[in-house]
């Protein structure tokens, strides 16, 4: 059984109005315990309403929302713990920063969880632990920090609570090449150390080749495919035909592929790169 899934899921802005629009259309997906998901499409795909399904904050127009297998909608109970249980970071969060230092905005959500102080201060400190923002920061006020510091503290918000799955909407967007390492590596070692599942939200292909374990492709409200990194990629030419692309290295290797070079095609990655070209220098055994 998935730990998270959609069946027939569907949702329309403004039902019953001039301005209807069909945000998703019966959407089936399937998320697995410990899976970094990452969901690509363009703007208006209905990427953003999906995550906000997926931990109960839009009620379907129609179909479910499953988690361990029962409807996240069977009551108001099952749907606020819902909420705990499915954390979602929303694309800037830092500008959701609110409070007057970087600790009362980690704790904000456990203590809204009802936990005692001290649970509070330890789920702080972990969480602080987790994305790389030492203790001598708890007093600053998130105001105070750098871009990339602030979309520290916002993520280290929802991980306090302790969420099974972490849902992050765009969460390297705007952010300078440093910046997006960071996260993008915060993002692979809190999955690394926790076993949780993480599901992403990106418009960069060089993200997703990164750190997804699987993914999904949303294309005018409805899922177009669902893979592994090398299922989805090889199939270039139909994300190409939905204004999507595959990583710029997996182009360059495309290219030399077509010219006769004995590389592979399923070069993704920069550090994959480096491989595969070190492979084909040394005489290394030749590429699957």
């Amino acid at each position: 059984m998935s730990l998270l899934q959609t069946e027939n899921l569907s949702y329309i802005y403004g039902e019953g109005t001039p301005f209807c629009v069909t945000a998703l259309d019966k959407v089936n997906i399937e998320i697995e315990k410990g899976e970094i998901v990452a969901v690509i499409g363009h703007t208006g795909s209905g990427k953003s309403t999906l995550m906000q399904q997926l931990n109960g904050l839009l009620k379907p127009t129609s179909g479910r929302v499953l988690i361990d297998g029962e409807d996240i909608r069977s009551s108001k109970a099952k749907t606020l713990e819902t909420r705990f249980r499915v954390g979602l970071c929303f694309q800037y969060p830092e500008y959701q920063l609110f409070e007057n230092t970087v600790y009362e905005d980690i704790a904000f959500g456990p203590k809204n969880m009802g936990l005692t102080e001290a649970e509070v201060d330890k789920r702080v400190r972990d969480a602080a632990k987790y994305v790389g923002i030492p203790e001598v920061a708890f007093k600053t006020h998130p105001f105070d920090l750098s871009g990339g510091e602030k979309r520290r503290v916002a993520i280290a918000g929802v991980i306090s609570m302790e969420p099974e799955v972490l849902i992050l909407d765009e969460p390297t967007s705007g952010l300078d090449p440093k910046g997006r390492e960071q996260i993008l590596s915060l993002i692979k070692n809190y999955r690394d150390r926790t076993g949780k599942t993480v599901v992403i939200v990106s418009h960069s292909m060089n993200d997703v080749a990164k750190i997804a374990s699987k993914v999904i492709v949303m294309y005018n409200s409805k899922v177009l495919m669902t893979g592994t990194v090398d299922e989805v990629f090889e199939q270039s030419e139909k994300l190409c035909e939905v204004g999507l692309s595959v990583p710029q290295i997996t182009e360059v290797f495309a290219k030399l592929h077509a010219m006769g070079y004995p590389v592979s095609e399923k070069v993704y990655t920069v550090e994959q790169a480096y491989l595969e070209i070190k492979r084909v220098l040394t005489g290394g055994d030749t590429y699957a």
